[in-house]
């Protein structure tokens, strides 16, 4: 009976013995994973120059089309694997417009999916997102022909005074990137905006207003919309927090 009772403890000291064991190795497996996802963290910024090319849609009948104008951005990412990284923009850019220049301010989200057959000191990404812009354009001086009492036309000089508004952009693109030293890596994106969603004086009637010498009340056709964008940009990144070899 005593011998009996001895192995039964036996078998069970050794049963417990096994299940500690079993929950040691789970804790241990548990903090190398959590070691091996924050070891693997990758997270980093940009700020790039360039230029960008505005394409108005809707521009009434004669009117001028934006130009080529001055671009910059700000970015950080942050990898949620080892090939897609949420990442967020702010960005402005001056559109000239016949007399006047629009100011251009977006700001946004995006996803950049990195494509793993571009390896070694070289890095490319393409990016697909969702943000918003706001809008001002300047005020600017010009002539303009208007009825006189007689049932003639005389030209006077007027002011279109500033307007503002907003709309929202889809933002796509390619980026690629060459490692320099340490962190430090020079990059460029190649990308194109598409904007909706469109409101605001600037681009709703009755548009911009317009103040004349003894005319009260006056406003202009807005320029058009800002339907689509292309623009490319090079500059400075730094990766951080980058994975062990």
């Amino acid at each position: 009976m005593v011998r009996a009772r001895r192995a039964a403890a036996r078998r069970s000291f050794a049963f417990v013995a096994a299940r500690r064991a079993c929950a040691v190795a789970t804790v241990i497996v548990g903090l190398v994973s959590t070691s091996e996802a924050h070891a693997q963290l990758h997270w980093g910024a940009s700020a790039q120059l360039g230029g960008m090319k505005r394409f108005l849609a809707s521009r009434p009948s004669g009117g001028d089309d934006a130009g080529f104008g001055p671009a910059a951005q700000l970015s950080g990412h942050l990898a949620l694997l080892p090939f897609l990284h949420a990442a967020a923009y702010v960005g402005h850019d001056i559109s000239p417009l016949g007399k006047t220049a629009r100011n251009v301010t977006s700001g946004g989200v995006r996803a950049n999916g990195m494509l793993p057959f571009v390896r070694g000191t070289f890095r490319a990404w393409v990016f697909a997102g969702i943000g918003y812009a706001g809008v001002y354009q300047q005020s600017y001086h010009a002539t303009f022909t208007t009825a006189d009492p007689l049932g003639g036309t005389e030209t006077k000089a007027g002011r279109v005074e500033g307007a503002g508004g907003g709309f929202f952009e889809v933002p796509v693109g390619l980026g690629v990137s060459y490692k320099l030293y340490g962190p430090w890596e020079a990059c460029a994106e190649l990308g194109s905006k598409i904007g909706f969603g469109h409101t605001g004086s600037v681009y709703e009637s009755p548009g911009p207003q317009l103040t004349l010498p003894d005319a009260a009340g006056q406003n202009v056709f807005p320029a058009g919309l800002d339907g689509f964008a292309v623009g490319l940009t090079v500059g400075v990144r730094v990766n951080l927090g980058q994975s062990r070899p």
